[in-house]
């Protein structure tokens, strides 16, 4: 008789996001991860090599679902959009938006780096969302990527947007609907934003 796995490696993930999310980087440790599943810690290293290749696995799940909204948007030319967007992606799921938002890479793996395979996943994922990035200026500018464009773009994008959002998620409440306008303002009152807008309408 085949026996079916009680833990998926997902069911590790959500717990090691989970951790994170609330109690920092620190808090989630192989024991602490295996009690908030309720499995044997024994079990996570059936799937996981060690705490990074965790924390790495989770990091994939996190950015790779901000990719999937992010990255069509700015291919279209959709900057404000991109950055709008990043606001119900957030509401969806709040301990992975905490999870990503909060926390730097850095913070994750400073006791360790990621193991190769999920350190090569984790490339993959930011060449995506910068090859997106890219075309979405070069689609809205003039063909060119000055530096000049690419930084105000990326204030624009996900610097800005996202320092809005951090306070709330920090204070776990809900998300007020001033958030949304802070950041459609924000795009109308810089003259790239709008030139953009205007391009892509």
């Amino acid at each position: 008789m085949v026996r079916t796995a009680r833990f998926s490696a997902e069911h590790f993930i959500d717990a090691a996001i989970a951790l994170v999310a609330e109690g920092g980087p620190g808090a989630a440790t192989m024991q602490a991860i295996a009690r908030r599943v309720g499995a044997p810690t024994g079990s996570i290293y059936h799937r996981f090599e060690s705490r990074s290749a965790i924390l790495a696995a989770a990091w994939n799940a996190g950015y790779g679902s901000l990719a999937r909204v992010l990255a069509p948007l700015l291919h279209s030319g959709r900057p404000r959009e991109a950055a709008l967007a990043l606001i119900p992606w957030a509401a969806e799921d709040r301990l992975r938006a905490r999870f990503l938002l909060l926390h730097e890479p850095v913070a994750l793996f400073e006791d360790a780096p990621p193991p190769e395979p999920f350190r090569q996943e984790m490339e993959r994922l930011e060449a995506e969302m910068d090859q997106a990035f890219r075309a979405c200026i070069a689609r809205i500018g003039d063909g060119s990527l000055r530096e000049e464009d690419l930084a105000r773009a990326k204030f624009l994008i996900f610097d800005a947007p996202i320092a809005i959002l951090r306070p709330h998620l920090q204070a776990e409440s809900a998300m007020p609907g001033f958030v949304g306008q802070m950041i459609a303002e924000l795009h109308a009152g810089v003259a790239f934003a709008r030139a953009g807008s205007a391009q892509a309408a």
